[in-house]
């Protein structure tokens, strides 16, 4: 049976009940409220004879009127009273006694009308024998009246018996009707307990013992067939399925678990095993992971230094011993989702935890996930013995460059006198012969003396003497001694020199340098019929902006992020001219950022576009105002 049927059941049997003790009750109050009334009119009816019946009295003692009308008064609400009895008697035995009462009361009526009227008619000096029959009157009208009060008391008394009786029954059936209301709730709250509340309770219970993974009991105790037993016993076959996919789950955890566990051994321990150092820092810079290559080249052990700031544990600092603050770090540029075109060339050092430092080079790769940067991993590597070797390659440079440089300058002086006939005059094809091995002379000069400048520079031995320096009258000069090439190629050179530009502390041999590498760089690589154009200008009157621009073959855009680099010639000149050393331009960039200033290039030139035959490439040099400060 549902739970809906139990309910209806007993909601039913509740109504059949209450209507029944609520319909007894109501005809036991009407019954009550009857029997008081009747006892109320009896109580009149007995109370208006006595009155009546004084009055009568009254008026055989002094035959006054008065008597007369005021029992005939009574008289009448006596038989209104009678009326209203009839009206709410329904016994037999009572509608009896109401019969007396009224015959008994015109009985008496016409007896003391009799009287009246004898009185009457022997006003003066009633004989005995009137007086005789006045009495027996008078007797006959105590004796009907005591009769009717007697009835009245009678009727009275049953009346009050029988409100007390329905009083009693009303009574008990209130009783009956708290007892049946208790029965019921008792019944509703057994239903409630016994069929949803105490099976819901279990269901709770045995979904907290799932909650807590423990299959082992069931839910259902009874072969109930409601909705709560339906309920149960399809949690019970939930249970069971559960219990079953659990444990082939809880099987297949466990060997994915182990899979995992093995998985990441394995990387611990190619982590451990690299040979370079690993940092892992989150999103803040705070350390997250050190391999084992990290502690041994920082001395810090992987305990002091997780959940710690990489830049308190690790300082950086570059090659004048300068600290990097955090925010200028590489890494610090990462986390922030800056791109970054690192210098691999130029080192930084590392501080160890007993203060020490260490050159080294990284790479740094942020981690990202769905868009957004967690944190970064950064591999590092000490390579002091890597700068060892190249110093040791750099001061072998410098002293072979200088070894060179003895015999060069012979065979230049040797060949120069030959070629003017100091020896004696020379056949054409002499003079061609020498001439070759002039040139390629020179060719070897000019690549030694770049040897020794980029030993110098990498030594630290570059020596720069600033000077007042006229840059336009220096760009002139630079001009004139490129005239010849420039005329020989058929170039057109245009210049174009601001009025006020001031005259600057500078070296002019190093100048001299930068502004002749970059025109004899747009003279040799521009085609025949070019044009070049180098300006002089303030910018923003901080600082001199150099200009060159040509319409020459350009930079490939491939190859652009190496041009400063060196030894490196790109692949499009390096088709058409065979004689360049990679040199130049790394030069001129070390002496540059040397003295405070920047270099670039634009490559297609400004005013040309990519796909050109000759794009052309435009260089920028930008020199402070303020002077280049001297180094020794």
């Amino acid at each position: 049976m549902s739970i809906k049927t139990k309910i209806i059941i007993l909601a039913t049997f509740s109504l059949v009940v209450i209507a029944t003790i609520g319909f007894t009750l109501f005809q036991n109050a009407t019954t009550a409220r009857k029997e008081v009334e009747k006892q109320v009119i009896i109580s009149d009816i007995r109370n208006t004879i006595l009155e009546r019946e004084v009055l009568r009295n009254e008026y055989f003692l002094y035959h006054e009127e008065r008597p007369i009308i005021q029992s005939q008064a009574l008289s009448e609400s006596i038989e209104k009273l009678f009326l209203r009895l009839s009206n709410v008697i329904t016994l037999a035995d009572e509608q009896v006694s109401l019969k007396r009462l009224r015959d008994n009361s015109d009985s008496i009526n016409q007896t003391f009308s009799r009287i009246v009227a004898n009185s009457k008619t022997e006003v003066s000096s009633p004989s005995a024998s009137i007086k005789e029959l006045e009495q027996r009157l008078i007797a006959q009208i105590l004796v009907k009246s005591q009769e009717n009060i007697t009835i009245a008391s009678q009727l009275a008394n049953s009346s009050r018996s029988r409100a007390i009786e329905s009083q009693n029954r009303t009574t008990l059936f209130v009783l009956v009707f708290f007892a049946s209301s208790t029965l019921v709730l008792v019944l509703m709250l057994s239903l409630i307990w016994f069929s949803i509340a105490k099976p819901l309770i279990k269901l709770k219970e045995a979904a907290l013992r799932i909650a807590s993974l423990d299959f082992s009991s069931t839910t259902t105790t009874t072969n109930s067939n409601d909705e709560i037993g339906q309920l149960a016993r399809a949690f019970d076959g939930m249970i069971r399925k559960l219990k079953e996919s659990y444990g082939g789950l809880e099987a297949k955890v466990r060997e994915r678990t182990i899979t995992l566990a093995e998985a990441k051994a394995k990387d611990e321990a190619i982590l451990a095993s690299i040979g370079d150092g690993m940092v892992v820092v989150d999103k803040e810079g705070k350390i997250t992971y050190v391999n084992q290559a990290f502690e041994e080249m920082v001395g810090w052990k992987a305990q002091e230094v997780l959940g710690k700031y990489i830049v308190e544990v690790v300082p950086r600092e570059d090659e004048k011993g300068d600290v990097v603050l955090f925010k200028e770090r590489i890494l610090s540029k990462v986390l922030s989702g800056e791109k970054i075109v690192v210098n691999l060339v130029a080192p930084f050092y590392y501080i160890r935890k007993d203060k020490s430092r260490f050159p080294a080079i990284s790479i740094i790769t942020p981690t990202i996930l769905d868009g957004k940067i967690l944190g970064a991993v950064e591999t590092f590597r000490d390579i002091t013995k890597e700068k060892d070797i190249d110093k040791a390659k750099t001061e072998f440079v410098s002293l072979a460059s200088h070894q060179l440089r003895t015999p060069l300058s012979t065979v230049n002086w040797y060949a120069e006198m030959l070629l003017s006939g100091d020896a004696g005059k020379l056949n054409e094809e002499q003079k061609k012969y020498l001439g070759e091995v002039y040139k390629s002379n020179q060719r070897m000069v000019s690549l030694v003396n770049a040897l020794l400048n980029v030993s110098r520079l990498e030594l630290g031995t570059f020596v720069i003497e600033p000077e007042p320096t006229n840059v336009v009258e220096l760009a002139r000069s630079v001009i004139g001694e490129q005239k010849p090439q420039i005329d020989e190629k058929k170039v057109t050179l245009s210049t174009i020199f601001e009025k006020n530009i001031p005259t600057i502390q500078a070296d002019p041999k190093l100048l001299r340098m930068i502004i002749e590498n970059l025109l004899s760089n747009s003279v040799k690589y521009t085609p025949e019929g070019g044009k070049i154009e180098i300006s002089l200008s303030l910018d923003d009157k901080k600082n001199v902006l150099i200009k060159v621009s040509d319409t020459g073959y350009g930079i490939p855009k491939n190859q652009q992020d190496k041009i400063f680099t060196k030894l490196f010639r790109a692949d499009n000149v390096r088709e058409k001219d065979n004689e360049g050393t990679g040199l130049g331009l790394y030069i001129i960039k070390s002496i540059i950022e040397h003295s405070g200033g920047k270099v670039w290039f634009k490559s297609p030139a400004v005013g040309r576009v990519e796909g050109d035959e000759n794009p052309g490439t435009t260089f920028y040099v930008v020199l402070p105002l303020d002077g280049i400060k001297k180094i020794n």
